[in-house]
């Protein structure tokens, strides 16, 4: 910072004559210069005022040394510099006084222009040491400033970053709304276990731990896990039954229709034989009939539903195969079609092959679509992890079939939260729900298997992870 005349000046020296010479010479020279006649005045004088420069002489009887001044003096006002004056000048002394301090060093006798030049000398070093502080205070100021707003930059980032996670997740329910909370809820507890694997320390996994950034990293994989089934036909997404909609109305109109054409036939042949109209008998053909058009219609609801096809109901679908109705036309049909009899064999669930290839496909999608997105080398890990949340440790998950060794641990933590989840969640239209007990049976037998891996459905039984998400869209315990 600049100094603003007068400059103060201090001059110290138990010598009366040579002090009050200097005091008035400085004086003379538009100085603010005082004077102390030992090393406690002067710091009294230090203590009240700031001085830019302090000469000082070094031997000074009865009290502080020129030297142990300006030591004091440093630690009342570090800025000040000091300036020793003697009769005893030796080159060692000299180096000793510059050592412990004194900016400069001038020899008694002197003339004073000798001192006019050192307290030059000294001025413009301190106006020097003064701008360099005020350009470091400024650059430190600019650096600050400059870190905050990278810091506020990156936070609206992240806060976008996180809007548009939740945005995708918001649209990914939106084709399926009967998995609504799903990610959100595995991420909840794949984050959990990720946690919990930091709380152990023994086992398979104790020495691994996941840092802030790897926990995050595993969150939003977590939350976009199911992307890619924005790439699925939303018929096949949400399909709850093997036959759904007209179709399967259709199926059953045609039955009831058959049903009708029966009648009309048994009564246009008694005519045809000459019969009269016979109440019972038309009432009898009526209800055998109706009797067999629900016994028909019941045995393609049961096999339409996605539960585990019975064998017996499965041996009772030949029956179906010959049936035929009058087309408007007039040409007799097949009632139910070949693709739709193969639909209801299907022996579990309600996807045919190509439909389930279809959902699986939705890894892919999620793989693809993830890889798209330019994540900071910490999170770069996010499209592999969801990539891999369907593989199983014996190689017969899927996509890419991986096996144990190949299958990151994000995805093996992931891998157990999405099957919890799936299994107790109770707003799936083409499952009814599991028991947390159950579920968490089913989850020991996958793994007993080489479907799960043990050693993180160990430290999800033991921390409890499932006790994350009780009670959000959950079955009864």
């Amino acid at each position: 910072m600049p100094l603003s005349p007068p400059i103060p000046i201090l001059i110290v020296d138990d010598e009366a004559d040579l002090r009050d010479l200097l005091v008035e010479a400085l004086q003379d020279q538009g100085y603010a210069a005082v004077g102390a006649e030992g090393g406690s005045q002067a710091l009294a004088l230090v203590q009240k005022q700031h001085f830019p420069v302090i000469f000082t002489d070094l031997n000074m009887p009865g009290g502080l040394s020129g030297l142990e001044l300006l030591r004091a003096v440093h630690e009342v006002d570090p800025r000040s510099m000091g300036i020793l004056m003697t009769g005893y000048a030796t080159t060692e002394s000299a180096i000793q006084a510059l050592k412990r301090g004194a900016y400069d060093f001038i020899q008694k006798p002197f003339k004073l222009a000798e001192i006019e030049a050192g307290l030059e000398r000294a001025l413009e070093h301190y106006r020097l040491v003064r701008e360099n502080e005020e350009y470091q205070q400024n650059l430190e100021r600019m650096v600050e400033a400059r870190t905050q707003e990278i810091l506020g930059l990156k936070n609206d980032i992240e806060r976008l970053f996180e809007g548009f996670v939740n945005a995708s997740v918001t649209a990914i329910e939106a084709r399926d709304p009967s998995t609504s909370g799903h990610s959100s809820r595995v991420a909840d507890l794949t984050v959990g276990l990720a946690e919990a694997v930091n709380s152990t320390p023994n086992g398979r996994y104790g020495a691994l731990h996941f840092n802030p950034l790897q926990i995050r990293e595993i969150r939003y994989a977590s939350l976009l896990h199911d992307f890619g089934k924005v790439g699925v036909r939303e018929q096949v997404l949400v399909k709850a039954k093997k036959i759904e909609g007209e179709r399967l109305e259709s199926i059953y109109q045609r039955l009831h229709q058959r049903t009708l054409e029966a009648m009309r036939d048994g009564l246009l042949e008694a005519w045809s034989k000459g019969r009269t109209f016979d109440h019972d008998t038309v009432g009898a053909l009526l209800r055998g009939q109706d009797e067999e058009a629900r016994r028909l219609m019941e045995l393609v609801r049961r096999s339409n539903e996605p539960t585990v096809l019975p064998q017996e109901v499965l041996l009772e679908l030949n029956l179906l195969e010959d049936l035929t109705y009058q087309h408007w036309s007039g040409d007799h049909r097949t009632l139910i079609d070949s693709h739709d009899i193969s639909l209801l064999r299907i022996a579990k669930g309600s996807l045919s092959d190509d439909e389930r290839d279809e959902i699986q496909n939705h890894v892919s999608y999620t793989y693809k679509f993830l890889s798209q997105i330019p994540w900071t080398s910490e999170l770069a890990g996010v499209p592999d992890i969801a990539w891999a949340h369907h593989e199983r440790l014996n190689g017969k998950g899927y996509p890419r079939q991986l096996k144990e060794p190949d299958i990151p641990v994000q995805s093996k933590l992931m891998a157990v939260a999405d099957v919890y989840d799936a299994l107790t969640a109770a707003d799936r239209p083409y499952k009814a729900a599991v028991s947390v007990e159950r579920s968490l049976e089913i989850l020991e037998q996958e793994a007993k298997v080489n479907l799960l891996d043990t050693e993180v459905l160990r430290i999800f039984l033991e921390a409890r992870i499932y006790d994350r998400t009780t009670g959000q869209s959950r079955s009864p315990r």
